[in-house]
């Protein structure tokens, strides 16, 4: 009866480690769970260009978050005046379009102006674009989507 017992763990063990390695096989080839965690240049490019964007951006921001089991790019800017517009917010989202390499559409954008004070980006958003539906934005927290953050550029520029 002992020799029924190595090949029962012989083929116990087989079984495990096919199981294991099929695992790593899909996990490993399947291209959204790779870039779910991978890091990006959005972090480096989206405060470059908004720095360069000559609309009085002294310090900004780009991180990945998360939120339950969804991922969102999260902006924050500082800007050297008490104000922004509606053609400053849509260059920023505008921006933010562009360099966004994360697997995800979900954005989170806020401004601070020189005083520190946040600037209410969502009531500045329904000024530019009246239509648009926004679920979970704040004063102080401008929460959308990539098309979302569309209409508004379009709305604004009209492209």
């Amino acid at each position: 009866m002992r020799r029924g017992r190595p090949a029962a763990r012989l083929s116990t063990r087989i079984a495990a480690a096919t199981g294991i390695a099929l695992l790593a096989v899909s996990l490993g080839g399947c291209g959204v769970v790779a870039k779910e965690f991978s890091d990006g240049d959005f972090a480096e490019t989206i405060p470059a260009e908004l720095a360069a964007s000559g609309r009085g951006v002294t310090d900004s921001f780009a991180s990945k978050g998360l939120d339950g089991f969804t991922f969102y790019l999260s902006v924050g800017i500082d800007v050297d005046r008490a104000a922004i517009d509606e053609d400053d917010l849509a260059a920023f989202l505008r921006i933010i379009l562009v360099g966004n390499d994360l697997p995800t559409d979900k954005i989170r954008m806020s401004v601070q102006n020189a005083d520190g004070d946040f600037l209410d980006l969502e009531q500045l958003a329904l000024q530019a674009s009246p239509g648009i539906e926004l679920f979970g934005s704040s004063e102080t927290t401008l929460v959308l989507d990539s098309d979302d953050a569309r209409t508004i550029v379009e709305a604004v520029w009209g492209e």
